[in-house]
């Protein structure tokens, strides 16, 4: 199935000061200021198609047997026009469209022998290099996870509570989203050996539900207001980040999202859910 390449924003809901809700067409930075937790893919904004790439950098910052904490340093980079065709035609984005950095803390902690929580609070700005627009980006989630087994392999229950938002003044937000996802991820038994990393194949299944609906916008079919999704994906989990603790990979693959009338592929290179 063809995906349509869209515009993401949010369906009418009230902003921090209680004012009319914003409309898609007049909300153009919502791909950008989002696209740390949006995630890496291809997206519609101001008439433009814009690829947007994801980094999850993270540093650590102290660690027990029952806990952890991060610097989180998540960055994203948008390049508008410049699609999947491009990359496999070998061309190169001739340069950087959009930028974020929100950094923030990551704490994690056993709450029990078999689930883990996990928290974060990130601030940071983006900015729109042809429009010199700048934003200023606020992001918090609570997650669980419970560790179980599934037919004699390892699996993982994941549940997320994440908000977003963005103000292009002070004291006000332009834009924001709110979503509570759900999912597990599933092992596989073969495994292999590459080099001194361990290879395990995994399958996971996720539902998204959005507390103020998304908004997609496409030129040539009607809006598609979303609000929810699942997702099911394919991945392979490394038993040791690649690129080290700095990029902090330790997932490759590719998931397929729909609901609603939303069609979308999407490539990850960290944990799916």
């Amino acid at each position: 199935m063809p995906v349509v390449p869209v515009s993401i924003s949010h369906a009418p809901s009230s902003n921090a000061n209680g004012s009319n809700p914003i409309e898609s067409s007049s909300n153009p930075n919502s791909v950008y200021a989002f696209g740390s937790y949006l995630g890496t893919g291809v997206y519609r904004s101001a008439n433009q198609n814009a690829t947007v790439v994801s980094i999850p950098l993270s540093f650590d910052l102290k660690k027990d047997s029952g806990s952890q904490t991060w610097l989180r340093l998540p960055i994203s980079f948008g390049f508008f026009d410049y699609l999947a065709k491009d990359i496999t035609e070998g061309e190169l984005p001739s340069s950087i469209g959009t930028m974020t950095i929100t950094p923030g803390f990551e704490h994690h902690w056993q709450a029990s022998e078999n689930t883990r929580m996990e928290g974060y609070l990130d601030i940071g700005f983006g900015t729109n290099f042809d429009k010199n627009d700048n934003v200023a980006i606020i992001a918090s989630g609570i997650s669980s996870l419970y560790d179980f087994t599934l037919a004699g392999q390892d699996a993982v229950w994941v549940s997320r509570l994440r908000f977003a938002g963005y103000s292009e003044h002070y004291g006000k937000f332009a834009d924001q989203f709110a979503v509570l996802q759900t999912g597990v991820d599933l092992g596989l038994a073969p495994r292999w050996q590459w080099w001194d990393l361990q290879v395990q194949p995994r399958v996971f299944v996720v539902g998204y539900w959005y507390f103020n609906e998304l908004r997609f916008i496409s030129e040539i079919e009607q809006d598609t207001i979303v609000s929810g999704s699942y997702e099911a994906g394919f991945s392979l989990a490394f038993s040791k980040p690649l690129g080290g603790e700095l990029l902090g990979v330790d997932r490759i693959g590719f998931s397929y999202r729909r609901g609603d009338g939303l069609n979308i592929w999407r490539l990850m290179f960290s944990f799916p859910i």
